[in-house]
């Protein structure tokens, strides 16, 4: 009988260490995730805000030149042409620097969220399992 007691014990105590494991692994994914959510939503914020300004400069500088295009010459015009793409690279540039910014934080948070679920596979499949189980029961209510 006391043996019974102490296997139900043992195995109560494996549940709760197995839970909190769980639970840790859960925190730690649900840490990255917003890690990777909040720098993608900076980098799009950042983003905006640039091509924004930019796009405005170049509104501003096409209406320029389209008012000017009657009275200007050839040379003028290539002139021109050349002055807008050299406005329009660094715009370029920095859309670019903030993607490649932004594909980093999601590769680290595709990163933690690998080693997490390396630690504690198990752990793992029954978030999945639970994640996806809900997922469908709220899709099969639609």
């Amino acid at each position: 009988m006391q043996n019974d007691t102490s296997k139900n014990d043992t195995s109560k105590n494996a549940g709760e260490e197995a839970q909190a494991a769980g639970e840790h692994a859960a925190h730690r994914v649900g840490g990255a995730a917003h890690r990777v959510g909040d720098a993608a939503k900076s980098a799009g914020k950042q983003v905006s805000a640039v091509a924004s300004e930019e796009l405005a400069n170049l509104r501003a500088d096409l209406d320029d030149l389209i008012s000017r295009i009657p009275s200007l010459s050839d040379i003028d015009l290539e002139e021109a042409k050349e002055r807008l793409m050299a406005k329009i690279a660094p715009t370029r540039e920095a859309a670019q620097d903030l993607a490649h910014g932004a594909r980093e934080q999601f590769d680290y948070g595709v990163e933690c969220t690998k080693e997490c679920v390396r630690e504690h596979p198990l752990e793992s499949i029954g978030y999945a399992a639970a994640a996806g189980l809900i997922i469908g029961l709220l899709m099969s209510r639609r």
